[in-house]
This record gives structure tokens, sequence and C-alpha cells, in this order.
């Protein structure tokens, strides 16, 4: 379906307008439940997304692609939420490297263990082919090539990607959502440093949020990285007064031993070889937006 935008309106009202006479609950699941192309780029299905006149915008049903969740257990320790032939997606627990380090020879990596349980699984020998990585501390859906060349095919679209994190932050914001924008860089100390201005070595990084609800004594956030930057959320929400529960080098409180509270929650991606839309969603666990106030929380992996 297309349709030409004809007043500046942001997406949740352009479909009111595109589907006459039906409830913004009714638009809010029709906005889930499609993929939007404006000016055939793919749009964010964000309903506050603002558009312009004369912006045509094309609606598709969304083919998400998923099978049901494989979830863990002692026969099978990996949650996997996607797996074909080309591609594998697993859930990737906080306290253990995304991928094999050069640095840290003798540390162990989520996609050796992945990959053995894979291999022990199956007759074929399979190898894993990162395409993204996440933060030792974090949590979250980690996406697998099966082969070189669909890991480069990937590599080559993954700006086309949607991905979004959950924080649960010490302090709450005071704008509802923003956009984060500096430069980072590592001092003498290896820590992230976020400054306004470009200097030597330094990467820009831009992040957005937006504010969810109140937990206990603590908030949650949603957030969105459009430059990926290692630590870039963990650095961007303490530059904002805000630090991640349990991130005690980057502002949170250092009373308690918690683990970081910063899971990657969501994914988008269209398929390199079928083209079909895949979409990906992790739920946190109850214990994720209820740390403990006492007790050792530090983390327990594979």
């Amino acid at each position: 379906m297309k349709y030409t935008v004809k007043k500046s309106a942001n997406l949740l009202d352009t479909v009111l307008e595109m589907y006459h006479g039906v409830s913004k609950q009714k638009a809010k699941q029709i906005i889930s439940k499609s993929v939007f192309f404006k000016n055939n780029r793919r749009l964010s299905n964000h309903p506050n997304e603002m558009l312009a006149p004369g912006d045509i915008i094309e609606q598709t049903k969304m083919d998400r692609g998923i099978k049901p969740v494989k979830m863990a257990n002692r026969a099978r320790p990996f949650a996997i939420y996607y797996e074909d032939e080309h591609l594998i997606a697993a859930f990737k627990p906080a306290g253990i490297l995304s991928s094999f380090d050069r640095n840290r020879p003798k540390d162990n990596s989520f996609q050796k263990e992945l990959q053995f349980f894979l291999n022990q699984r199956g007759e074929e020998k399979i190898r894993l082919w990162v395409i993204h990585q996440i933060d030792r501390e974090v949590e979250g859906i980690m996406l697998f090539a099966l082969s070189e060349d669909i890991q480069t095919k990937m590599i080559e679209q993954w700006h086309d990607s949607q991905m979004s994190y959950l924080a649960l932050t010490e302090n709450k914001p005071f704008e509802k959502q923003g956009v984060i924008e500096n430069w980072l860089h590592e001092n003498a100390q290896r820590k992230l440093i976020a400054t306004p201005k470009e200097v030597a070595n330094s990467k820009f990084a831009k992040t957005s949020f937006e504010y969810i609800k109140r937990y206990g004594e603590n908030h949650l956030l949603e957030l969105k990285i459009h430059n990926g930057r290692s630590k870039q959320i963990r650095v961007h929400l303490a530059d904002l007064g805000c630090p991640v529960v349990g991130d005690r080098k980057y502002g949170a409180d250092t009373l308690v031993l918690r683990q970081i509270r910063l899971a990657l929650h969501f994914m988008e991606l269209n398929h390199p070889v079928k083209g079909n839309l895949i979409s990906l969603k992790y739920q946190p666990s109850i214990k994720f937006f209820n740390p403990s106030t006492a007790e050792n929380e530090l983390y327990k992996i594979l």
C-alpha cells in the first residue's frame, strides 16, 4: 500500500489517515505488524516517527520469519531465537566474551561455546562467523553467520538493521526522550571518555533514548545506537547522569556487587538470501529489573 503524506504528522497519525475510521489501538497494531518505507528507505516502526508533506510511504506486511524460540534446558543449554542454513541467533549471557579475542587467548567466548554445542548436536561440522559484537558485560541476542559469504553480505547490509537495548539506570533523565551525540576516546587507564568535540583517536557516537517506566528505585530506558562503538551506551548514559545499574566502571553504585543491567533485546534485519524481514525480541528475566540491594550478583556464566 502506497500513500503520499499530505501534512506534517507522525507515523501513527498518518496510519490513522491511511486507514480512515480505525481506532488508535488498531492503528498501533497495524504499525507493529507492518514494514514501512519512506521514499524507498526503511522507516522506523515507532508511532512518533515524523513525516513531512510529500513523503511517499509504502506499507507491506511484516514476514517475521521466526520459528518458536528454543529455550535453554539441560540437553540444550542455549536459547536459540532463529536458525536456518544461513544464520543462527542465540541468547548471550552477560559476563562472557562475544567472540575469540587474541588479546585474551585464555578467556572463553560465546562463539566458541555455541559452536561446540552445535557440532556436538549434529553430524555436520559447523563454523560460526561473527556478524556483530556485544560487550562482555551485556546480555542479549547475538547473530552469527554459518559461512563467510553470508557474514560478508550481512556486514555489508548491517547499517539497514534495527537494534535496540534495554537499560536499567540509577537515575531518571530530565527528558523523556532525546539524542546523545559526542566523541569517544580511551584514556591512559583504558576507560572511555566522552568529549563534545573531536580529539585525537576519538570516534563519533550517537545514541537515541526513550524513558519507559520506573522500577522501584531505578528506571528503565530503551536505547538505539546509530553507530556501534564498544561501551557506547554505558558511556553515554553515564554522561547523561544516569549510569546503568551495576556498571561501577561508569558511575554506578560501588557498594553492591551487581551484574550490569543492559540487554540487547530487539533485532530486526533483512535475510541476506531469502529477503524476508526477521524480527527477534528477547525479554530479560524478572531479576534483571529487580536487582538485589545486598546479594552478590556478579556474573555466573557457562
